[in-house]
């Protein structure tokens, strides 16, 4: 389960190079990051630093002047906890809210919606068939 660490849009676009990457220098994570050029190196450093600092990110010395970065979240499990996130605050914890809003607020199309109803009951089956095995 993931800490509650906050990741602002900004770091969002180191941490997204980190998880392409696995581990990586800052220059190496500096030109993976998009619209790096549109961007002081100065502030992509403040980003990473920020983020060793709440945890989502270590950084292990390899010499004086050069660390090695590897994201300790997942983005997985980012994206878990985003989710959540959101739902909680955003629909009082009811992701059925949440899904009917996307239907009628969203265009979607009659392809698109079958695909998510075919999804639902395969999570049906497969839940019911997991709790019928777990009762053996």
């Amino acid at each position: 389960m993931l800490k509650q660490i906050t990741i602002t849009d900004a770091e969002l676009t180191i941490m997204k190079a980190l998880w392409e990457k696995g581990s990586a220098t800052s220059p190496e994570i500096f030109d993976s990051v998009e619209d790096a050029e549109n961007k002081n190196k100065s502030t992509l450093k403040t980003l990473l630093l920020r983020l060793v600092q709440k945890g989502a990110v270590k950084a292990e010395e390899i010499n004086s002047r050069n660390y090695m970065y590897s994201p300790l979240i997942t983005q997985e499990d980012y994206i878990d906890y985003t989710r959540k996130n959101f739902i909680d605050r955003v629909f009082g914890g009811s992701a059925q809210k949440m899904l009917l809003n996307f239907v009628k607020e969203e265009k979607i199309s009659k392809d698109d919606l079958k695909k998510l109803m075919d999804l639902i009951e395969e999570e049906k089956l497969f839940h019911t068939a997991h709790r019928v095995i777990l009762q053996y």
